[in-house]
Order: C-alpha cells, then structure tokens, then sequence
C-alpha cells in the first residue's frame, strides 16, 4: 500500500559499503510483530495520507500503530514479510531497521474469514481516531477499487527507519525476494506509493505509472497506483512495441 521515501542520505564518515555489511534480511518472527508495528508507526508518522487521515497526533500516532499491526498480522500467514536488521548499540541482540509486507496472488481482497479476523485491530484503529472513520474507510475502498484483476503480487508496505538507515539500498533487498519470485512465476506486482518522487525508485525496480495523482479521499493528497510486469515478459513486450523495422508503433498503451 505505501512506502517510507528511499531518497538517499548520505552519512558522514562512514563508508556506505561497511554501512551495509551491518544490516541482514530475515523473514519476520510473529513475537516481533510489536516491534515492526512501532517502526512502520515512525515511518509514516509524517505521510501526507496519514496525516490526512488522522488529525492529531496522539490519535495518529496510536492508529498507526494499531492499523500496522492489523496489517502484519494478516500477512505474516502467508510468509511474505521481511525485515532488516543491525546489531544494537545498547544491546547484545539485534534491531529492526526496515520492514516489507507482501501478499501472493490470490490474497487481496481479504476473504470473509480474513476480514472477520482482522476486525478486532481495525476496530482499535476507529478507536484511535473516532473522527476519522467514514473517511479512513472511504480512503480503503477507493484503494481497492484500483487494484487490478488478479494474480499479483500486491505491496502493501515497505519502511526503513531511521534516516541513517536510507539511503544504503535497503529499501531494495526488502523487495528482491518476491521480485524474484514474481519473475521466475511470471506474475506481475502492484503497489500504491504517496510519495512522488519515490515513482523513480519504483521505475528502477521494473514498475511503470498505472495511475497518476489519484486522491483516494476528496481533497487529500496525490498517490500513485504502479505496476510492474515479470522481467522475462518484458523482453517480449518490449519486442511487440517495436515495428518489423524496428521504429517504436505507439508512444502509449
């Protein structure tokens, strides 16, 4: 559904290339699920979106919370959800750095059962923000609206924090497993971004622009709907746009 910006930073000092030996990729335990709800909290604390959605920021910050923890527990079923990780400062263990959510072909919408599920955290969202109920549902189904006929891959979320964290190329090892996945199978991914210029991060990971400057609510923020096709389909692709003289045939599609 949305991403922290990956614009880069630089960080003084420091070799970037020592910087990313320190982080490592794991599938996300369910017991740290309270941690990635936080880290997924601080990312977006300052989303246009959410922003929108959820004036004040004691309500913001508990609906955060509580509306990423919903959406880790659904997709933590379906084994697609990677965390970075470095070493901690004050302690022996390690810490979480930056999150990816992803749900298969087939997962989205939720079934009845999933929806039934999910009630209990989305019911301490509304909580959170009484006020911004209507609007935060009408914000969900204009999003699902969007969405394309499946299969997919669907997006829903990737964060990195904090800002010494960006910039290193995190952002794209969180999403490397399931493009790879998704390349080898043939299948097509789709997010949804709220940041403009993350539209060229996207683009360099093989997504293309489906919808331009959508507002999922009246009078909130711009978003992008993008899409990206299997790597070994693009080839061909590419091949059909292309007249038997090799002039490009249309300029869109």
């Amino acid at each position: 559904m949305i991403e922290q910006d990956e614009t880069r930073h630089r960080v003084s000092g420091v070799p970037q290339k020592a910087m990313k030996e320190n982080f490592s990729m794991i599938g996300l335990p369910r017991e740290r699920l309270g941690e990635a709800a936080e880290l997924l909290a601080r990312c977006f604390y300052t989303n246009p979106n959410f922003i929108d959605l959820f004036p004040g920021q004691r309500a913001q910050s508990l609906a955060l919370r509580r509306m990423f923890a919903a959406g880790l527990r659904d997709a933590l079923g379906f084994g697609h959800v990677y965390a970075a990780t470095r070493k901690a400062e004050r302690s022996t263990g390690d810490e979480l750095v930056g999150m990816a959510l992803w749900l298969p072909p087939g997962a989205f919408p939720l079934s009845a059962a999933r929806q039934l599920r999910a009630l209990p955290g989305m019911a301490g969202v509304l909580a959170a923000a009484a006020r911004s109920a209507r609007r935060l549902l009408r914000y969900t189904a204009s999003i699902a609206r969007l969405h394309p006929a499946q299969p997919y891959w669907y997006l829903e979320v990737v964060g990195v924090d904090p800002p010494a964290a960006r910039g290193l190329g995190i952002g794209t090892r969180l999403l490397e497993p399931v493009l790879a996945l998704a390349d080898e199978a043939g299948q097509r991914c789709y997010l949804e971004t709220m940041t403009e210029r993350n539209v060229t991060w996207y683009r360099s990971l093989g997504f293309e622009v489906r919808d331009g400057g959508v507002r999922f609510v009246p009078g909130g923020p711009p978003n992008w709907t993008m899409i990206r096709h299997p790597v070994r389909d693009q080839a061909g692709r590419d091949r059909e746009s292309k007249g038997s003289d090799g002039a490009q045939r249309g300029e869109t599609r």
